[in-house]
């Protein structure tokens, strides 16, 4: 299920997607951590989305990143845009530790207080059954 890139996309999440993609990339990492830099993201911050991407290309993941370059989005791609909104609107997002996707929803808080600290514009939008899944209740302890 892919759209196009632009029209889905604010400037603000079109750059982190952009760079996320890049930094999966070996040739072009430097770019995508120069692009994070350039949305205010720390070092410490640049590194909670590298250490995102291993638990991504992993079986329980059930996000797919396109190539660097795409003109497309695919739907788990947005899901993780909105994934990371709705994590940072939580007081305090922690996984359940017997949950298997527990490794992926902590990096993903984490990544989601980075998100929130840089002041990112994400965009409200409603979660495919992937996102769904992972921002699934019983998946997480956290107060509102």
């Amino acid at each position: 299920n892919y759209r196009a890139f632009g029209r889905q996309l604010g400037p603000g999440e079109q750059a982190l997607l952009a760079a996320i993609r890049q930094l999966r990339e070996p040739d072009l990492r430097a770019d995508g951590l120069a692009g994070l830099s350039d949305l205010g993201l720390d070092p410490e911050g640049c590194d909670a989305f590298i250490n995102l991407l291993p638990l991504l290309a992993t079986a329980a993941a059930p996000i797919d990143l396109l190539r660097s370059g795409s003109p497309f989005i695919a739907a788990s791609e947005l899901d993780l845009l909105a994934c990371l909104l709705r994590i940072a609107q939580w007081r305090h997002a922690r996984p359940r530790d017997d949950d298997t996707l527990a490794p992926l929803r902590r990096q993903l808080a984490r990544c989601a207080f980075v998100v929130h600290a840089a002041k990112l514009p994400l965009r409200q939008r409603s979660l495919s059954p992937v996102g769904l899944r992972l921002l699934d209740p019983a998946g997480w302890l956290r107060q509102r």
